[in-house]
């Protein structure tokens, strides 16, 4: 039997960044979001991303793409938690995501990664 406390866990957030945000806004989220592995020990690893903004994900009928991805791994369920309340991630969420994101595009979700 496996034991799932034991399985690696990601955390995947999407979100939609509002017209008008400047670029110092996002180079901002960026430092923020990348500088909280070395705030954060539970993070292992993380995926940073933006959207390429192809044509296909700017007129799907299901709706327009999200403009970012962060998705960081954690040991277990337990290591997310951690992150998931700490202080740095709190400021990351009020100081760089909260004043740009388009309000209704966040989408996350948090899974144990299989082998």
């Amino acid at each position: 039997a496996c034991d799932s406390a034991l399985m690696p866990v990601r955390h995947i957030v999407m979100f939609g960044i509002k017209e008008g945000t400047t670029e110092a806004q996002i180079s901002t989220l960026k430092t923020g979001l990348a500088g909280l592995k070395s705030k954060i020990p539970e993070i292992k690893s993380f995926e940073l991303g933006f959207d390429l903004k192809l044509k296909g994900g700017q007129t799907n009928p299901a709706g327009k793409n999200r403009s970012c991805s962060w998705a960081p791994t954690f040991d277990t369920k337990e290591a997310y938690e951690v992150y998931e309340t700490h202080e740095a991630h709190i400021e990351v969420i009020n100081d760089c995501i909260k004043p740009i994101i388009e309000p209704g595009t966040r989408a996350a979700i948090q899974y144990e990664m299989e082998e």
